[in-house]
């Protein structure tokens, strides 16, 4: 593959995602897309989407196709997994810096790196500004060669410390509990006790947890 060819791919690829962000936002409109790009050759990038069968337009809307979502989910699960693996694993706390990397990393990685990458963090379920990684087939599948680096809190063993990673309630209502309770991002917890609920040492603070919530919280062990 020629290198103007390459970066004329990755144009394609950055708008696709570009197209499921906004999707998610609930606009599908080419209006917002020229505001927010990054890609300066937009209209080749959307005239060659459209030549594959990857988006459709009419009049000022732009949307992917089920051929165009998949390749947009593709870029959208290795960006969002290179965040994860930067912030989780390295600790880089510079959100630029995060997504600039990122976004070159979201085109060079396989499919099979960012499948490894997904198991070794434990296949998160959100990146770590709260949005939905979407899943490969190795959450589908969830074999794991090696114990993953983040984990539920209640795979911790008795005693064990973990640094809250990430939090995945299935009701809204208990990331607000859980917020209030102290239980959020970065903060350390002991898990004292797994049956017949969880029981953590937060602080000065005992709580215990339902196996549902326990399996909610998703920690990293602590040395």
């Amino acid at each position: 593959m020629s290198h103007e060819r390459d970066l004329a791919d990755q144009d394609v690829e950055e708008v696709a995602e570009e197209l499921w962000t906004l999707a998610e936002q609930g606009s599908d409109r080419l209006a917002d897309l020229r505001e927010t790009t990054r890609v300066a050759g937009l209209y080749d990038a959307l005239e060659e989407l459209g030549r594959r069968g990857l988006v459709r337009l009419e009049d000022d809307r732009v949307q992917l196709t089920p051929q165009g979502r998949d390749l947009a989910a593709r870029q959208v699960r290795r960006h969002r997994l290179a965040e994860a693996l930067f912030t989780t694993v390295l600790e880089v706390h510079d959100d630029e810096a995060v997504n600039q990397t990122a976004c070159v990393m979201e085109h060079v990685l396989s499919g099979g790196i960012a499948d490894s990458i997904c198991a070794f963090l434990g296949h998160p379920v959100i990146c770590p500004h709260g949005k939905r990684i979407p899943p490969g087939a190795c959450c589908r599948s969830f074999t794991r060669t090696v114990e993953p680096l983040v984990q539920p809190l209640d795979q911790l063993a008795v005693g064990e410390e973990g640094r809250v990673v990430f939090i995945s309630p299935r009701a809204p209502e208990r990331m607000t509990r859980l917020s209030n309770l102290g239980v959020v991002p970065g903060a350390t917890v002991r898990l004292q006790q797994r049956k017949p609920a969880a029981v953590l040492r937060i602080g000065e603070t005992t709580l215990a947890l339902d196996s549902e919530a326990a399996g909610e919280i998703y920690v990293k062990k602590v040395s």
